[in-house]
């Protein structure tokens, strides 16, 4: 039986240096007063109740660092954490079972360069030569499951019949969503402006669209006028998706004509006058248009499943108990 043990390492400077270090224990270790310090058996392997308490700890100060979280996500971040470390020991035994080798050279590589950055730090050069152990056999493991992540993701390339069947199966994933071309004039105002302010935005949004009606060209007035980044443009803000504008300015674009000027409405940055230019309607793309993406689709979410697959497959092989009885640990 090995334990794994996880230290930091120059923390919070290295927080990302956190190392599994593996010792020997006794294989016939069971949840009674001697064996408390056993969060969970993995395999081969120990979890430590310190090491699951300390990644536990760390991912509630990374997650929640706003306050009081309720319970049940509480909850559901100890189920993480649990089976990201159990993930992470059944990964590391299979890598090495496959007798896959860390990548030597890009390890020293990554040492060279904490060496670099923290040249000047003189507590890593007090705590160096204890760290450097520690934080090269995280680098190894990290090389480790990066190697059998790749190979395991590495699927064969499907053939064009395989493509087809998905893009028919999927026509959401190639649907060319409705979208609107929509030209703007926004007269900045300050959110936290008095009323006056606002007043006088309004009112100078009245008299520009008095001059629209009587004929002025909507991109001069957007030049002199707007305080858009599209102002440059003649107002011109190109082609939007649904919800790729404020709720409020939606809710307005949505209302209109192709050609229709809006009233001058407010909304969060100013007032604003919008110009619906053209609409498209959502539409299925030819295959033969996107079979680039199909195929990209395809092979990503096959690599998924084979990465996924393949943690289950060691979950279901490898015996895991987890002596904390509050948690709910079946693999995902």
């Amino acid at each position: 039986m090995m334990t794994i043990r996880t230290t930091l390492v120059l923390a919070p400077v290295l927080t990302a240096a956190i190392t599994l270090t593996v010792h020997a224990a006794d294989s016939t270790a069971t949840p009674d007063a001697s064996t408390q310090a056993i969060f969970a058996t993995v395999g081969a392997s120990e979890i430590t109740r310190q090491d699951y308490d300390s990644a536990l700890y760390r991912a509630k100060r990374s997650r929640f660092y706003h306050g009081k979280p309720p319970e049940e996500e509480v909850n559901a971040l100890e189920e993480d954490v649990a089976r990201e470390m159990i993930d992470r020991a059944l990964l590391l035994q299979e890598a090495r079972h496959r007798g896959l080798a860390p990548d030597e050279k890009g390890i020293q590589s990554r040492l060279d360069q904490y060496e670099k950055r923290y040249a000047g730090s003189s507590r890593w050069q007090e705590q160096k030569a204890t760290l450097l152990p520690a934080l090269t056999q995280r680098l190894e493991e990290d090389s480790l499951l990066a190697q059998l992540e790749t190979t395991t993701r590495q699927v064969v390339p499907p053939g064009r019949d395989t493509l087809v069947a998905y893009y028919e199966a999927n026509p959401d994933k190639f649907t060319e969503p409705a979208r609107n071309r929509v030209s703007l004039i926004l007269l900045t105002v300050d959110p936290s402006s008095p009323r006056s302010v606002w007043d006088a935005a309004m009112e100078e949004g009245v008299k520009l669209l008095k001059r629209l009606n009587e004929g002025a060209e909507f991109a001069e007035l957007a030049q002199l006028h707007s305080g858009d980044a599209s102002a440059k443009n003649g107002g011109d803000m190109g082609y939007l998706h649904q919800g790729m504008l404020s709720p409020a300015a939606q809710e307005v674009v949505n209302g209109l004509e192709v050609g229709q000027v809006s009233e001058p409405v407010r909304l969060l940055e100013g007032v604003a006058i919008l110009r619906l230019d053209d609409r498209t309607t959502a539409h299925l793309r030819a295959f033969a248009d996107v079979e680039g993406r199909a195929r990209a689709l395809w092979t990503r979410e096959a690599g998924d499943r084979a990465w996924t697959g393949l943690k289950r497959q060691l979950w279901d092989d490898a015996p895991v108990k987890v002596f904390d009885t509050a948690l709910n640990l079946a693999p995902r």
